[in-house]
């Protein structure tokens, strides 16, 4: 492992990248996208990247779920129905991850980084409603539903970057339910599987124990500052948003072997 992963900029920059995440995922989501592009930028291995980052994930939605569940936000009984099958399908997907060669795991999420950029960029118009009816009772078919929370929690287990939307609009429509309620449940789902998940990746030598730890710590803050300062400033929104893009398009270059090629060529 590279010596300059573990230097005091290096350090320095896990907390600042956490603190970022958490700010990002507070305001808008796509944290995730934020760190694992950092981790590789500074040259960490992308299934390394790929286990580090679940750390701070686990962290943020463990908070989130605390308190929803006291604001009477999250009934987290009848939400197991979704929280099964995502941790089933997000073992596997975090076991076959796990076992990908370096040179292909790169090509997979750089692709999955370049299909993120335009919803990252158009951004997300829908307004949240904070109420919900206390008896909305979630329509749920078994079959279709057990397949598609398997998949997507495949999907978070292999990669994680932009799986919150996915469980927010599968939960919200099919359990037609609030997207407050429904976020609720997502960090519950997100939760829930993460754990095994980053176990596996323990097991697998894929955690740099020193990154991760400083990345949750980083979260934790951002997430509190977001919540305290920033989430009503369109400036803090917009100037979040470009980084995003700019730290995303820089690591799918970087994966693509691109990014060398343009120094050069524009030195």
């Amino acid at each position: 492992m590279d010596s300059h992963l573990f230097d005091p900029s290096s350090i320095v920059a896990y907390v600042i990248t956490g603190i970022i995440a958490g700010i990002v995922n507070t305001l808008a989501g796509g944290g995730s996208l934020f760190t694992l592009s950092l981790l590789m930028f500074l040259g960490m291995p992308v299934g390394i990247a790929n286990g580090t980052n679940r750390l701070g994930i686990l962290f943020q939605n463990i908070t989130g779920t605390y308190t929803f569940s006291k604001s009477n936000l999250l009934d987290i009984p009848s939400s197991m129905k979704y929280v099964i099958p995502s941790l089933l399908g997000a073992i596997v997907g975090a076991f076959t991850v796990a076992d990908i060669d370096e040179q292909t795991l790169q090509y997979i999420i750089g692709s999955i980084m370049t299909a993120m950029l335009y919803p990252i960029i158009k951004g997300n118009k829908q307004k949240t409603s904070i109420h919900f009816s206390a008896h909305q009772k979630p329509s749920f078919v078994i079959w279709r539903d057990n397949i598609i929370f398997f998949c997507i929690g495949f999907y978070g287990g292999f990669v994680q970057a932009g799986i919150g939307i996915m469980i927010l609009v599968s939960v919200s429509n099919l359990g037609k339910m609030s997207l407050i309620r429904a976020n609720a449940v997502k960090m519950l789902i997100i939760a829930a599987y993460t754990f095994p998940v980053f176990l596996v990746f323990v097991y697998k030598g894929q955690v740099i124990w020193v990154a991760a730890i400083l990345l949750a710590i980083g979260q934790v803050i951002g997430t509190w500052f977001a919540g305290k300062f920033a989430s009503g400033s369109e400036k803090v929104n917009i100037f979040i948003k470009w980084l995003l893009v700019s730290m995303v398009a820089v690591s799918i270059l970087k994966m693509f072997g691109l990014l060398t090629w343009l120094i050069e060529y524009i030195t």
